[in-house]
């Protein structure tokens, strides 16, 4: 066999090799930041249901009565 032969089939091993190395390691990093989004997502969604909250009136301000001057005859 031919030196630039083996070199080019060494080559194509090596690169397969590497993406298949490469793709094993990044593949945790993907579960883990899409496993986020999932938690983050529902905590938007329960974050917005609590905003959307119908609220009922405020209880109404107690009206303060003032005492009338006493008149003198």
């Amino acid at each position: 066999m031919s030196n630039e032969l083996v070199f080019i089939i060494g080559l194509s091993i090596g690169s397969l090799v590497g993406v298949v190395v490469i793709s094993l390691f990044v593949s945790t990093k993907i579960t883990d930041l899409q496993s986020e989004v999932y938690d983050l997502r529902i905590q938007r969604k329960l974050l917005k249901e609590e905003l959307q909250k119908p609220q009922g009136k405020p209880t109404p301000r107690k009206k303060r009565y003032r005492r009338q001057p006493v008149r003198k005859k």
